[in-house]
C-alpha cells in the first residue's frame, strides 16, 4: 500500500553527490523563476526546484511513479525539504530537449515514433491502481491540485480529497456556486449545473492522471544507437512537471491536454493527442464551460 514519505526525504539508494542548500541557492544557471521560486541547473545529473511556491505534492508524485508505476518515465527524486519556509525538491535532471522545440522538424515517421511511445505510457498510467478506494484527489492522498478546485471560500487551499465522482463534482460545482456568491451575481447557472453537470459527469474511475500534457513537459531523448535505413531518427520520451498529477475521473487528462490548443486545431499536434489520450467529447466541451467561468 502507497504512504506518501515523510520530510525531509532523501533517497536510499545510489545516487550523484547531492549539492547542498548553499550550493543550490548560489547557482547560476537558472532554467526558470518567478519572485517566490526558482528552477536551476546544478549540474548535468541534477536539477533543483526550490521556493515558497513549490508544493510537496509533485514530490510525492516522483516517489509514487518510481515505487508503484516505474515503467513511467519520469524523474527521479532524490531528495525533498524545507529550509525555513522554503520547499527543495532535488531531482534527475533529464537530457534532451522538450517536445515543442522540434516537433516542427521531425518527419511524419519520426512523429509516429514518439507517438507510439506515448501510447506506452499513457495506457501503463491508465492500467495503475489507484491505492486508495474510489478516490479523487492528490498521489500524496491529499486534495485535488488543480485551479478549478482552488477554494473559492477564501480558505487559500484546494478542494478535496473526495470519495466517489459525484462527490468530486458536486466539489467542482459547489466551488463555482462560491465564486458566484462571493460576486453577488444571480445565481442561475450555478443551479444549472447543480441539476445536469453530474448527467455528463459520470461513470468514470480514477485514473492516474499527468494533469498537463503539453509538448514544454515532454522531453526528447535522441537514441543515437538506433536509426531507420532511411536515417530517420528514434527518439526516447520522459514525462516531466507532474505537479497538476492524482487521481482524477478518465476524462481529465483529455481536458486539460486540450486547453492549451483550443484555439490551435491548425497544428497537428492537437490532432495526434487524441492518439495516446482517451478522448472524452461530451465532458470536454461542458468542462470548458466551467473552466469559462471558473479558470484564472
Amino acid at each position: 500500500m502507497w504512504k506518501p514519505v515523510d520530510l525531509p526525504f532523501q533517497k536510499s539508494q545510489p545516487q550523484p553527490r547531492l549539492p547542498t542548500t548553499d550550493e543550490i541557492r548560489a547557482c547560476t544557471n537558472v532554467l526558470w523563476e518567478t519572485m517566490a521560486s526558482k528552477v536551476v541547473t546544478f549540474n548535468d545529473n541534477i536539477v533543483v526546484k526550490y521556493g515558497g511556491c513549490i508544493n510537496t505534492w509533485e514530490g510525492q508524485a516522483l516517489i509514487y511513479l518510481e515505487r508503484h508505476v516505474p515503467e513511467v518515465p519520469a524523474p527521479r527524486l532524490y531528495a525533498m525539504y524545507y529550509e525555513g519556509k522554503q520547499l527543495f525538491l532535488v531531482m534527475q535532471r533529464i537530457p534532451g530537449v522538450q517536445l515543442d522545440t522540434i516537433w516542427p522538424t521531425l518527419t511524419p515517421s519520426e512523429k509516429d515514433g514518439i507517438i507510439a511511445k506515448l501510447q506506452l505510457i499513457f495506457s501503463a498510467m491508465r492500467k495503475a491502481e489507484c491505492p486508495w478506494p474510489n478516490f479523487f484527489g492528490g498521489l500524496d492522498g491529499g486534495g485535488v491540485h488543480h485551479y478549478l478546485f482552488y477554494s473559492q471560500h477564501g480558505d487559500q487551499k484546494f478542494l478535496g480529497p473526495f470519495t466517489g465522482e459525484p462527490a468530486f463534482v458536486a466539489g467542482l460545482v459547489g466551488n463555482y456556486r462560491a465564486l458566484v456568491e462571493r460576486n453577488n451575481h444571480p445565481d442561475y447557472k450555478a443551479r444549472f449545473y447543480e441539476k445536469y453537470l453530474a448527467r455528463v459527469l459520470q461513470g468514470h474511475r480514477p485514473t492516474l492522471t499527468h494533469g498537463d500534457v503539453q509538448q514544454k513537459n515532454i522531453m526528447i531523448v535522441e537514441d543515437t544507437s538506433c536509426s531507420n535505413e532511411q536515417g530517420e531518427r528514434s527518439f526516447d520520451v520522459v514525462l516531466v512537471d507532474w505537479e497538476n498529477a492524482g487521481w482524477f475521473p478518465d476524462f481529465w487528462e483529455f481536458f486539460c491536454a486540450s486547453h492549451p490548443f483550443i484555439f490551435e486545431w491548425d497544428e497537428d499536434w492537437s490532432w495526434r493527442v487524441q492518439d495516446f489520450v482517451e478522448v472524452w467529447p461530451a465532458e470536454m466541451a461542458i468542462m470548458q464551460l466551467i473552466d469559462r467561468e471558473l479558470g484564472w
